[in-house]
């Protein structure tokens, strides 16, 4: 339960965004922080692998 209280700030302010942008601005801002998200995760996939060859 640790976590929760991230879960509470994102959807919070998931819900902030909703009212003040567009439906295409929410889908445009969605697909870009999924790009970022996978994008932070290819870098920590190859800084363990580089930490591991070590």
């Amino acid at each position: 339960m640790e976590n929760c209280s991230d879960v509470v700030a994102i959807t919070m302010l998931a819900c902030k965004l909703s009212a003040y942008l567009s439906e295409e601005e929410l889908e445009r801002l969605s697909a870009d922080l999924e790009l970022l998200s996978d994008a932070i995760g290819a870098i920590l996939v190859r800084k363990a692998q580089n930490c591991n060859n070590e």
